[in-house]
């Protein structure tokens, strides 16, 4: 039986365009990868409130500047031959393309939702976006 954790995956949009951030060589699990915002749930702190927290952390946008816009049921993925994530979705929007990067990414992108395939994403991601129903032609 595969270890489970719960995660979060938040999606941000700005004027059309979604934020793509590049993971850290220094995470743990899909260096080099691009993604939404992502984290851990920990203790008994809920899916949204762990939204917040980490799209503060990663981006540096205050809770005041995102709006959110829908979630999704969870997505299971699988991450190795013995872990798995509960993924929960999210997408916000933000009027500030500005972003403050931490230590868990060395680059971003605003991009049309239409160009994320030629990015190398972390598993699931379009699954994600699905979920969310955001289309190549809308976010």
């Amino acid at each position: 039986m595969k270890h489970q954790f719960q995660t979060v995956t938040c999606i941000l949009t700005w004027n059309g365009l979604l934020l793509l951030l590049k993971r850290s060589s220094r995470v743990n699990i899909n260096p080099g990868l691009w993604c939404g915002v992502a984290g851990r749930i920990e203790g008994d702190m809920s899916p949204e409130e762990t939204a917040y927290k980490e799209i503060l952390e990663e981006t540096g946008l205050q809770r005041e500047s995102i709006e959110p816009i829908r979630s999704a049921p969870p997505i299971l993925v699988e991450i190795d031959d013995q872990n798995e994530a509960l993924v929960y979705p999210f997408l916000f929007r933000t009027e500030s393309p500005n972003i403050r990067l931490d230590w868990e990414h060395t680059d971003y992108r605003w991009v049309r939702p239409e160009m994320i395939d030629k990015f190398e994403t972390v598993p699931r991601f379009r699954d994600v976006m699905n979920a969310l129903r955001i289309t190549n032609s809308k976010c």
